[in-house]
């Protein structure tokens, strides 16, 4: 695991200020390294909220019978289409102002997430959607329980992982603290786009829940939905599933090693994680590569470097 380790010292001060990188194989933790922080302190997980968080307890009310992958949170579109992206809904758009976040401006920008005009039609392709995970989130609200108290009790249970502020975090753009992304904050920092802080190894914890069910092991979520969410959704042109994505036949951020039957999301503040489910394995990857500016984007070049020699090291290591 030495190459892991160099790759993510040699890209401080260039690539990110600090990072954490979890390696998990079988099942087992095999490498935890912090570069530039310790491995307790928390990031901003920013998109990761979409499947750690918003995905899991979509599933969770599929389920129990409170949601549908029919339903329709707006008329033109479903549960299953926002899940996979399909939705026709634009990509980001400035929902409120980030500067006086209320309760009020959070319902204003689900209303609008919810009435914008859409940009294609639903179901014929694919673009990455923040107002989809927005829309999303209000879902599962609607079904009985506010986003973040929903997260604490049935998905992170006790991991140190949840919803912002969160003083001790690695700074990015903004006050230290409070979340990157614009909209979130405008709603309060409780969004199904973004919004959980945490460190490396609670993300893990939770990316161990969605690998066991997918084995059979009916852990916080239901084994049948998790690996239907985990198959391709079969939207023209696209990799995605069922609010996780799958690795690219050419250039991916997974590299070119990692099997493209894997699932795995990225984060605009720098954290990604990558699963092989059948090998029981995954990397997390957490960084503030958006510290003190998001021009930064040499984190495109490193992790499909860092995911590659991760599988040599472990190849090399079963040999």
């Amino acid at each position: 695991m030495d190459r892991i380790a160099r790759l993510v010292d040699d890209a401080i001060g260039t690539v990110f200020p600090s990072a954490q990188v979890v390696v998990v194989d079988q099942g087992r933790e095999l490498f935890a390294h912090a570069a530039g922080t310790t491995l307790d302190q928390p990031f901003d997980l920013a998109s990761l909220t979409k499947p750690l968080c918003t995905a899991a307890l979509v599933l969770r009310r599929l389920h129990a019978g409170a949601l549908t992958l029919r339903d329709r949170p707006r008329p033109e579109s479903t549960i299953e289409q926002l899940l996979s992206h399909s939705a026709g809904v634009p990509a980001v758009l400035p929902l409120g102002d980030p500067l006086h976040p209320s309760a009020e401006m959070r319902r204003a920008c689900i209303e609008r997430a919810r009435t914008v005009p859409l940009d294609y039609e639903p179901g014929t392709r694919s673009v990455y959607s923040d107002l989809g995970f927005i829309l999303l989130g209000d879902a599962v609200e609607r079904a009985g329980t506010p986003l973040d108290r929903a997260f604490s009790d049935e998905v992170a249970r006790g991991a140190s992982i949840a919803f912002g502020p969160n003083v001790a975090a690695a700074p990015t753009e903004g006050p230290t603290g409070v979340v990157h992304d614009d909209n979130c904050r405008a709603m309060q920092g409780v969004a199904g786009h973004a919004g959980l802080f945490g460190d490396g190894r609670a993300v893990s914890t939770l990316v161990r829940a969605w690998v066991d069910a997918w084995h059979g092991d009916d852990t916080v979520l239901p084994p049948a939905l998790v690996r239907r969410a985990w198959e391709r959704a079969g939207v023209p042109g696209s990799t995605w599933g069922l609010g996780w994505d799958h690795p690219a036949e050419a250039r991916s951020s997974a590299g070119t090693l990692w099997p493209r039957t894997g699932v795995g999301h990225l984060a605009f503040t720098g954290c990604s994680v990558w699963i092989d489910p059948p090998r029981r394995r995954w990397v997390v990857l957490l960084s503030n590569r958006v510290h003190p500016t998001r021009a930064n984007e040499r984190i495109r070049q490193l992790r499909p470097l860092l995911h590659d020699a991760v599988v040599d090291a472990l190849t090399m290591r079963a040999s």
